[in-house]
């Protein structure tokens, strides 16, 4: 390995410590867990400080000798945008390097979210809100890999380089992701989900799924794997159009608008969501929504065999009803040979976190997976 690529890997190393410990590392804690001389750590660090990324913040407790100095990531410049783009409605949040929220906003719109609304959204959050933007994370429905949204049906966007357009007008890496990867990297910020396979399905206006095995991402050949929206799993009785055009697809029974109707938004609050299924005609929708939803995945933790089957997006508003419709039905025809499967809610983090931990984790290499970046906002 070349010295510039040891010394890059070292930087990231340590930086990757100071990210992870919230304010308690110190230098020779670092040397400790890197390996690393006293000396070679304290240039590191030097250098990280004089790029803004660590700062110095006390001293740590005496243990007899000279009492050392904690560090912790910089609260302010580096900054991460993350924005989460709707048909009709963009969200976006600002965190620091510690991965402390700074400023939420949001727009609306009347029509079809474009995407020049996207770019002015994060060039007005870089605007009021950053000292020197180190990233952005943009979230989507549908298909995402590095910069391009590759195939968002909700939004009409193909083969679209959003990122590239973004990072042009703010000058920062932008990095766009879907939902599904989006919520189980949120979820992940919890190191114990980092071991053995995961299985996070989004349910909302769309349906997308994410495998995760031992913390990283599966994204398949073409950065399409988890897009189960639109594979038919409805063949008898009378079939719903999906917005794809085809009949019988998952998305046409199990989102969360195939289940609740029209009323239904992403955008739409928790109280607002439990408000509806009240409805004793909607609550035969979601038992059929169920049902739908336990045949896909039946089949894909049968392949998969995951330890935890993870449903997020707007589902856990639905309440613990739904989630024992679900099981149910993965139990009543369950598949000789196969685990049984046991599925359970996201827990509740804050809802932007996945998309600017994708940006901090693309563009330094470093991720949070300490307690407190992962309350919910």
């Amino acid at each position: 390995m070349a010295r510039a690529d040891l010394r890059h890997q070292n930087l990231r190393r340590a930086l990757q410590i100071v990210v992870r410990d919230g304010g308690t590392a110190t230098r020779a804690k670092i040397a400790r867990e890197t390996g690393l001389t006293s000396a070679t750590v304290s240039s590191l660090i030097a250098e990280l400080e004089q790029s803004g990324f660590v700062d110095e913040v006390g001293q740590a407790s005496s243990t007899g000798g000279k009492r050392a100095t904690l560090l912790r990531a910089a609260e302010r410049g580096h900054e991460i945008i993350a924005v989460r783009v709707r048909p009709h409605l963009i969200m976006g949040s600002v965190f620091n390097l510690a991965g402390e929220k700074l400023a939420e906003d949001r727009a609306d719109f009347e029509s079809d979210v474009r995407p020049d609304d996207v770019v002015e959204f994060v060039e007005r959050l870089a605007s009021s809100h950053c000292e020197q933007l180190l990233a952005v994370g943009i979230q989507v429905p549908g298909a995402a890999e590095s910069r391009v949204v590759v195939e968002s049906v909700q939004l009409g966007w193909f083969e679209l380089a959003l990122g590239e357009l973004v990072e042009e007008a703010v000058g920062a890496p932008t990095h766009v992701i879907n939902d599904a990867h989006a919520e189980a990297l949120g979820e992940l910020i919890d190191e114990r989900m980092r071991e053995g396979v995961q299985l996070f399905v989004h349910l909302g206006e769309g349906i997308g799924a994410a495998v995760v095995h031992r913390g990283e991402l599966l994204r398949g050949a073409s950065a399409r794997a988890g897009e189960i929206g639109h594979v038919r799993v409805v063949f008898e009785g009378e079939r719903a159009q999906c917005r794809c055009g085809l009949y019988g697809c998952l998305e046409s029974a199990a989102s969360m608008s195939a289940m609740i109707g029209d009323e239904f938004r992403d955008e739409l609050t928790a109280d607002e969501i439990a408000r509806l299924v009240y409805d004793p005609y909607i609550r035969a929708r979601l038992a059929a929504g169920a049902s739908a939803f336990a045949r896909a995945l039946r089949m894909l933790a049968a392949m998969l065999d995951p330890d935890d089957v993870v449903i997020g997006g707007a589902a856990p508003s639905l309440g613990p009803d739904f989630l024992s419709m679900l099981q149910d039905e993965l139990d009543l025809y369950r598949a000789k040979g196969a685990g049984p499967v046991a599925v359970r809610y996201a827990r509740p983090t804050d809802p932007f976190l996945g998309a600017a931990q994708h940006a901090l984790m693309s563009t330094l290499g470093v991720r949070w997976n300490h307690p407190g970046v992962a309350l919910a906002g």
